[in-house]
């Protein structure tokens, strides 16, 4: 009877202990975010990706950051935007797990054009073009960018399918059956004209797609910025050097 209360009494002890951390955690996170959501893109991170960009050889044409709006604020996805203006990368995605980033991409913009101030390029945005930034009057690099969600996804694709089958759409074949790259050019009318993603940023522990745009990312490489959802110039440019060295072989 002793014994079995003693593991009750230790059961709820861990319990208790293990709730404890987790309420700290989530406080230094919160604590953490608001203060980092003040840090601005400076001098120093420009210099670092300028400094390291040269020695990237792969050349990264689309970027997609798996945005996090209960870890990730405003300030840390304009960042990677500004970063990746500067890094010459001409498409930019955020993939929103949470669909709340979709409902603020104008506070996006408002964020990523005051972290912009002094910096040449151009920012086009797909939805919102009357939102489209500037370049302050220099020849610089051009970068788009796009917010997708759960329904960018799988639903898109089923939907092109249902529109094959019911020949709402035409759909050229060179036989009955229907090849990937015939189904890959009819699903890209589904979309805005941006290249299938290279590289998908994601942070946290855990890896996992949330649905992401299932076909497009079928040869992406995902790299994990951190483990405690900090986003900083440093891991950003890391996480290109990972994609520099990987080597993909399509199934060979």
């Amino acid at each position: 009877m002793l014994s079995r209360l003693f593991r009750q009494f230790l059961f709820a002890l861990i319990h208790w202990a293990v709730n404890l951390l987790v309420a700290v955690q989530n406080v230094y996170q919160q604590i953490w975010c608001s203060s980092s959501s003040e840090s601005e893109v400076n001098q120093s991170d420009i210099k670092i990706i300028l400094e390291n960009m040269p020695k990237i050889t792969k050349k990264l044409k689309h970027l997609v950051v798996q945005a996090d709006t209960d870890h990730h604020s405003l300030a840390d996805l304009a960042r990677v935007v500004i970063w990746s203006l500067v890094a010459g990368i001409p498409y930019v995605s955020f993939y929103d797990i949470t669909g709340e980033l979709k409902k603020n991409e104008e506070k996006l913009f408002h964020e990523v054009e005051r972290y912009k101030k002094g910096i040449p390029g151009f920012i086009k945005w797909t939805r919102m073009p009357d939102l489209n930034g500037y370049t302050n009057g220099q020849q610089a690099h051009t970068v788009t960018v796009n917010i997708f969600t759960q329904d960018d996804g799988r639903p898109v694709v089923a939907q092109c399918i249902q529109n094959i089958a019911e020949e709402k759409i035409s759909c050229p074949q060179n036989t009955r059956e229907l090849t990937a790259q015939e189904f890959g050019g009819v699903l890209s009318s589904f979309y805005p004209s941006i290249p299938d993603p290279e590289l998908l940023l994601y942070t946290g522990s855990f890896l996992c797609t949330y649905g992401a745009l299932p076909w497009q990312i079928r040869l992406t490489e995902f790299v994990q910025l951190s483990i405690d959802h900090k986003v900083s110039v440093d891991s950003y440019v890391g996480a290109l050097y990972k994609y520099n060295k990987c080597d993909q072989r399509f199934g060979k």
